[in-house]
């Protein structure tokens, strides 16, 4: 938790010969949820006599919080106030941020190369995040938008704009009906909450400015290739959340797969859609530096570890969050990539790394989860906390009292009680913000490949 600024203390900076100095030298690449946890929980364990260097590195100054990225898509929040500088994080703790591009990692000279020269490591931690990934099937990466960034919240109340503007301005029925078609690919955690942002953002945003469009019925259309959605969760959960969405007026198709887009239709494998927007949340991969290390991996290129979170081979390297392929052994399934996991991940490495300097080792990782929250449109969600699964305002609640919590800054807090608060009163954010990328408003962005190096989720 941050403190006001009069109590804080000063922000420490390394060197390139202080690090080389220190023992041992901790490199931790990525500072989302799993690094930056890795370095706070180290600040605890090794106290201020400890003569160990902690060094985060990351391509970018701040850490977004990505689950209240829906909040800013449906015009709720400020994109700024869902990220929190990380020289927030570091000021008055032990370690040290570097802003800097990871170039390669070195494992035989134990060396990180980056945009900023070469670090040096003892041990390293490896939470560089992943990547959406969008297949290579006709016309799909030239007309999906992908979910991941601030960038894209914003982007997708653009499309969304663009596309009820553009059934406004035309005369033809069909053409109308199929700008007012979106497509979501993907029903697990992301895409059920796509879907139901687009529905709320919708009815409750944008249709307010087009009284005369609200007749023209809008159609959210969820695709998912597994039976169920969410299937991480419990099979109860993935039916609350069916039946919310359902009632929330979103089309949901399970045991379907996308083939293909064209101008104007979105291909499955039961037929097609009448389309001009689909949005893409089925399917990630580890970034690129990761995938080309010479260790084992699994299909989506994420690093296979040992069950105290090693890389296999390196017993100096942890690999955690997305970056990592974890099995829980309690149910021999891998261990879902959320925010959670990666935080419990990055706790454990910490407690690993401060028994190994202590002469110590750590016990086996062990997954524990705090249960499941879905927010699924205007005042409704589904949660799953401890034995209690409900769904509904009560879920709402919970979801945002919970997220709000998380975000490691009070400043942020007030930020965002106040844009909700706002947004209750005065109503939802419905102008068009251009970003640079975003030149061409009368189709679907072309998706681009994101290498997050340098940066985790």
């Amino acid at each position: 938790m941050l403190f006001p600024q009069f109590l804080r203390r000063s922000h420490i900076s390394a060197t390139v010969d202080s690090h080389r100095e220190a023992d041992p030298r901790i490199v931790i690449l990525g500072a989302g949820f799993g690094g930056l946890t890795t370095a706070l929980e180290l600040d605890k364990r090794l106290g201020r006599k400890s003569d160990a260097s902690v060094l985060v590195i990351d391509r970018d100054n701040s850490q977004m919080f990505t689950p209240l990225l829906w909040t800013v898509a449906s015009g709720r929040a400020n994109p700024n106030n869902v990220v929190v500088p990380i020289r927030d994080f570091q000021r008055g703790r032990r370690f040290h941020a570097l802003q800097a591009e990871v170039e390669g990692i070195d494992f035989e000279r134990r060396e990180v190369r980056t945009s900023a020269g070469s670090w040096p490591y003892d041990y390293l931690v490896i939470a560089l995040g992943r990547k959406t990934i969008v297949p290579d099937l006709p016309g799909l990466r030239e007309r999906a938008l992908t979910f991941q960034t601030a960038g894209d919240a914003v982007r997708l109340r653009n499309q969304l704009i663009d596309a009820v503007e553009r059934a406004h301005n035309t005369s033809d029925p069909e053409d109308r009906r199929a700008w007012m078609t979106f497509v979501v690919s993907g029903g697990g955690d992301t895409g059920v909450e796509l879907a139901a942002t687009i529905r709320e953002y919708l009815s409750s945003g944008l249709f307010k400015n087009y009284p005369w469009l609200q007749d023209s019925p809008a159609r959210v259309v969820l695709v998912s290739r597994s039976d169920r959605l969410v299937p991480a969760s419990s099979p109860k959960v993935s039916e609350m959340v069916r039946e919310v969405l359902e009632r929330q007026g979103v089309e949901v198709h399970t045991g379907v797969s996308v083939e293909g887009a064209s101008d104007g239709l979105i291909q499955t494998d039961q037929g097609a859609i009448a389309a001009r927007t689909i949005f893409w949340a089925a399917g990630t991969s580890a970034p690129r530096l990761v995938r080309e290390l010479p260790v084992e991996r699994a299909r989506n290129g994420s690093l296979i570890v040992d069950d105290h979170l090693r890389v296999i081979g390196h017993p100096e390297v942890f690999a955690i969050g997305d970056a990592a392929w974890v099995i829980d052994p309690a149910t021999e399934q891998g261990v879902p990539p959320t925010a959670q996991a990666a935080q419990g991940q990055g706790k454990y490495v910490a407690k690993a790394l401060a028994g190994a300097i202590a002469g110590k080792e750590a016990g086996p990782y062990k997954y524990t989860t705090l249960g499941h929250l879905s927010l699924l449109g205007k005042r409704t969600g589904v949660a799953e906390v401890g034995p209690l699964t409900f769904k509904g305002f009560p879920a709402w609640v919970v979801w945002h009292g919970a997220y709000l919590l998380r975000i490691n800054s009070w400043s942020k807090r007030l930020r965002l009680l106040d844009d909700w608060a706002l947004a209750e009163v005065l109503g939802r954010e419905t102008s068009q913000l251009r970003l640079d990328a975003d030149k061409e408003p009368e189709t679907a962005t072309p998706a681009r490949e994101r290498e997050p190096v340098g940066s985790a989720s």
